[in-house]
């Protein structure tokens, strides 16, 4: 399979991820292990679940983020633009408690600190939330939504950020964990028991860390790039992660 990123479990358990090179958004079928793939066009890639019909979806090569109704297959635009111009290839995406969508922009911010995060809200409004990031990437909220934390890609950390939904805004900034080298934080999610689990690129690793920044485990991965991942407890599937380098989707228990 193409390039492999972002699964995700619906409420009624239906498994999905992105095959980001073929432009599809794909159900696996746990009972049979076959695939079902929506042909979405573009580069798909960071998805989060809205409803057990509807996917959001980052598209980084029409720079928008965008709709999947699993139902029928029809995609939609929510947003492609933020202050009069085009988005920087989306990313990453979540959605908070009280449905605002925060997503990351980090198109060409290798090696330039011009990577932003916006928040789509209530009203559809696509506003700048945190900006001058060197490629802001995989997305987390923490402690009942008070804090996010978000993989700052080509600085190989973790941030963290205090998360204020009066003023849709994310305050003080500041590092979370430093990886360091070569390696490129991607993904993230949240175990029951909140501990926070990170998908870094090049290490070959799942990387476990509490919520105050402390490491607490590596799992190793037959494989060097994980991409992201997320936990599976309707299928009973564990930790469910997608790895580019193989074209793997992993189950780990």
């Amino acid at each position: 399979m193409s390039e492999l990123t972002c699964p995700i479990v619906t409420g009624n358990g239906n498994i999905y991820f992105v095959e980001l090179l073929g432009g599809c958004i794909t159900q696996y079928h746990p009972g049979t292990k076959k695939v079902t793939r929506f042909d979405v066009g573009g580069a798909p890639n960071g998805m989060v679940v809205k409803d057990d019909h509807t996917l959001l979806f980052c598209d980084s090569k029409k720079h928008a983020i965008r709709s999947l109704n699993i139902l029928t297959g029809q995609t939609e635009t929510l947003s492609n633009s933020v202050n009069g111009l085009p988005l920087r290839a989306p990313n990453d995406i979540i959605i908070d408690n009280d449905g605002n969508i925060l997503f990351t922009c980090p198109g060409g911010s290798q090696k330039e600190g011009i990577g932003y995060m916006c928040v789509i809200d209530k009203d559809k409004k696509t506003s700048i939330i945190a900006e001058n990031m060197y490629f802001p990437n995989g997305l987390l909220l923490i402690n009942d939504e008070k804090n996010i934390i978000i993989n700052e890609t080509w600085q190989h950390r973790l941030l963290i950020g205090d998360w204020d939904k009066l003023t849709l805004k994310i305050n003080n900034i500041r590092p979370f964990y430093h990886i360091g080298g070569t390696a490129e934080p991607d993904g993230l999610t949240l175990s029951h028991d909140n501990l926070i689990y990170a998908a870094v690129y090049g290490t070959g690793m799942v990387w476990v860390f509490d919520t105050s920044g402390k490491l607490i485990n590596q799992i190793k991965l037959p494989g060097n790039n994980p991409t992201n991942l997320c936990f599976d407890y309707k299928n009973d599937l564990g930790l469910l992660v997608t790895e580019a380098e193989k074209g793997l989707l992993l189950s780990i228990k």
